[in-house]
């Protein structure tokens, strides 16, 4: 597994000023060819011109696009420190989910398609697990937009789509207190991988 480049965004600018964000979006792929400890990850220049930080980014850079294969699994990582909405009630949590399936607004599947998306946009795909049913085989509209869609006349029609084949898990933040907590959440991440292979 590989984290996608371009998703992941840094807490701040430097090393003496960070920001704590509300929430954090992963989204990891496999690689095949590569080994378990596999290359570097590749971190993305932010939108407000920060400049990467020395021998950690050579590539993509600002502006450069991701392409997902229609068929392409992807697993995506969501860990919530605040929720707005919910300040006093609110539990910080992780949820996870294997997305397959992809397609752009209504258009049906196809499994040969390849869509191409900014790495500015690919950190909205996490973000549609908010709310989402965990039901397997549900459904799901990110708020990311491909770059072209033939046909697509609205910003609507260009909203990548996918399906949960396994469903949602989400589990408290403060449970992950242990090194056998943090196991057991990678094992349960990669059972999740390959039940929605198999499925």
């Amino acid at each position: 597994m590989v984290l996608l480049p371009g998703v992941f965004r840094k807490a701040g600018p430097s090393q003496t000023r960070r920001i704590i964000r509300n929430e954090y979006g992963l989204l990891f792929t496999f690689k095949i060819g590569e080994d378990d400890d596999g290359d570097e990850d590749e971190d993305d220049v932010e939108d407000d011109g920060d400049e990467p930080e020395e021998g950690l980014n050579h590539k993509p850079q600002k502006g450069t696009s991701a392409q997902i294969g229609a068929n392409q699994a992807l697993l995506a990582v969501r860990v919530v420190l605040v929720d707005p909405q919910k300040r006093e009630s609110f539990e910080p949590q992780i949820q996870y989910a294997v997305m397959n399936q992809w397609s752009a607004g209504n258009k049906h599947w196809d499994s040969k398609e390849v869509f191409e998306v900014r790495n500015s946009e690919l950190k909205r795909v996490p973000k549609a697990l908010v709310g989402s049913d965990p039901t397997k085989g549900f459904p799901l509209t990110t708020k990311a937009a491909v770059k072209s869609s033939l046909g697509a006349k609205r910003a609507d029609g260009r909203r990548l789509c996918c399906v949960l084949p396994v469903g949602v898990e989400t589990i408290p933040l403060f449970n992950l207190d242990t090194a056998d907590a943090l196991d057991e959440l990678v094992k349960n991440m990669k059972l999740m991988w390959s039940s929605a292979q198999s499925s």
